[in-house]
């Protein structure tokens, strides 16, 4: 009897480790779909806004966001709009594109951006505007939250800060 519990003892403690590596490989989707469910969202100010327009051009196209706007005073994010030219791979050496943000057929911007081919190189961006609807950039890099570029995955990404009255 005494030989007996020491192995019932290091068993219990082997499936108890062996128990929690799997049970939450077992649960994610679990606890994924409940989640779900609930309607909680990732924050547009993460994720850069639903895609609303698409914009095709030669080997690559330009996705718009919806405009991402600040909720309040407090917020540590000013409003924006996000761009994605995607595949990188197909962007010619420098990109300059005029954007027609609201879809009314008169550009609102224009981006300028040197495309490395090196994806861990540094980029910069010129946004012009054309309307009064965004903010000008000049050389910037990933200065803020609401004004910057970015490599993300296969894409350049382009945030441009609005112009709200």
């Amino acid at each position: 009897m005494k030989r007996l519990i020491p192995i019932l003892g290091y068993t219990a403690a082997a499936l108890t480790v062996i128990a929690a590596v799997l049970i939450p490989f077992l649960l994610m989707n679990v606890f994924t779909r409940s989640v779900a469910a609930t309607g909680v969202r990732i924050d547009p100010s993460f994720t850069g806004g639903e895609p609303v327009r698409t914009v095709q051009k030669a080997g690559y196209q330009v996705v718009i966001h919806r405009p991402v706007l600040r909720r309040s005073p407090l917020a540590r994010v000013d409003s924006f709009v996000q761009l994605d030219w995607k595949p990188a791979a197909a962007l010619p050496a420098r990109v300059s594109e005029e954007i027609d943000l609201d879809g009314d057929g008169r550009a609102d911007l224009r981006a300028v951006f040197e495309v490395p081919r090196d994806p861990g190189a540094g980029l910069h961006v010129d946004v012009t505007p054309l309307t009064g609807h965004v903010r000008p950039m000049l050389g910037v890099g990933k200065e803020s939250f609401s004004s910057l570029i970015a490599r993300v995955g296969d894409a350049i990404v382009v945030r441009v800060p609005l112009r709200i009255e």
